[in-house]
């Protein structure tokens, strides 16, 4: 049986590295936590997949919560508004898709945090204060989460999960790129999603 606590406690690590992550603007670090949790659930492959699969719910509801944030400061409006509900829409399909899947491996579903602050490079609290910010702020999730993803999938062992990570590697790749347009950034800056 999987030691819950170990898993807690590496999932707790994962919401924290990804801030850092995010101030950093790297990803690798998404990765190492990703194996930590591996490490920490590999009991059975069914196991090592449902942790890992609950550091992407983790990631998710972080998402969600970010999300929430943004909207919350009213400065977006009009299609920037639509957008963002839309971005938020499918990371709580993702949520329950990942939901879905840990149960299917006989896992418990990672919860969302009470609260969530978001840091920013210099450590003090991300502050939303114009739309500009925002999108900046989402943009780092989103990228940060493309990545994540694509790191999860030579860790998975159930063929059958690659794809659906796989497509929703792709999505948060859409999301990064649209909010790209937004800023009027090149959407798609390399040719390889790292």
């Amino acid at each position: 049986m999987t030691d819950h606590a170990e898993i807690n406690a590496v999932v707790r690590a994962l919401a924290r590295s990804r801030r850092a992550v995010l101030r950093l603007g790297l990803t690798a670090g998404v990765g190492s936590c990703l194996s930590s949790l591996a490490a920490a659930g590999q009991r059975s492959p069914r196991n090592t997949d449902a942790a890992l699969l609950n550091a992407a719910l983790a990631l998710e509801h972080e998402a969600i919560a970010a999300y929430d944030a943004g909207a919350g400061t009213g400065l977006l409006k009009g299609d920037m508004l639509d957008l963002a509900a839309h971005f938020q829409s499918q990371h709580r399909a993702h949520r329950d898709l990942l939901v879905e899947e840990v149960r299917k491996l006989g896992g418990t579903p990672a919860v969302a945090l009470a609260s969530y602050s978001f840091k920013g490079k210099d450590g003090a609290p991300v502050e939303l204060k114009t739309a500009e910010a925002i999108l900046v702020f989402a943009l780092g999730l989103e990228a940060g989460a493309a990545s994540a993803y694509l790191k999860l999938l030579p860790q998975l062992t159930s063929k059958p999960m690659l794809p659906i990570i796989a497509g929703i590697a792709c999505d948060e790749a859409q999301h990064a790129a649209a909010i790209r347009l937004l800023l009027r950034q090149q959407p798609a800056p390399d040719a390889v999603v790292k």
